[in-house]
């Protein structure tokens, strides 16, 4: 039995140092897992940093994007008020341009007119060459007149022209303007997420 219990003895020891060996190895492995936990303790703290950081950008930019929605929808009124004055001045100066053009003509009409009655009563009372002078006056007065008509014509031509010009202009500020705002809500629903 002393052999048994020297060869138990032997095994115990074994057995022991073994037992030493996985204890160090676990101390050894609970260490790494303490550290690797440690590790990823502080980087979930990190992360929940960066994604605060992330949250109070987002809430700037909307801010921003808000102030800017504001300040853009503010201009487009603006520009929608401008264009609209501009359109009404224009149609004001084109009705009174007309009608001083249209008073000038008939003024100059009537003037014309006068001296030409003028004219025949005194070619009634004179001779040939007054009568020659009547016609020719007849004939630049009638010159004149086409030509006041001419200008007349010409002049709301060139405001037809100009207020079709306002409405293009018109169309593409409204365009622009839809445009922008298709924009503006596009940004916010991808700051949205």
């Amino acid at each position: 039995m002393p052999e048994e219990t020297s060869r138990n003895g032997a095994l115990l020891e074994q057995l022991g140092s073994r037992f030493d060996l996985v204890l160090e190895a676990v101390s050894g492995f609970g260490g790494r897992l303490d550290g690797l936990r440690e590790e990823l303790r502080s980087q979930f703290t990190e992360i929940g940093r960066q994604i605060r950081f992330l949250s109070e950008q987002i809430a700037i930019n909307r801010t921003n994007l808000a102030t800017v929605k504001q300040d853009l929808s503010a201009e487009i009124i603006r520009l929608g008020e401008e264009l609209g004055k501009a359109r009404i001045e224009q149609a004001e100066r084109l009705a009174a341009t007309e009608a001083r053009l249209r008073d000038e003509v008939g003024s100059a009409r009537k003037a014309f007119e006068g001296e030409i009655a003028a004219l025949r009563e005194q070619a009634g009372q004179e001779s040939a060459p007054t009568q020659t002078k009547l016609r020719a006056a007849g004939d630049s007065g009638a010159a004149m007149i086409k030509k006041l008509e001419s200008e007349l014509k010409r002049a709301a031509r060139m405001l037809a022209a100009l207020d079709k010009k306002f409405d293009r202009f018109d169309d593409r500020v409204t365009i622009q303007t839809r445009d922008q705002e298709q924009r503006v809500r596009k940004l916010e629903r991808h700051a949205r997420g």
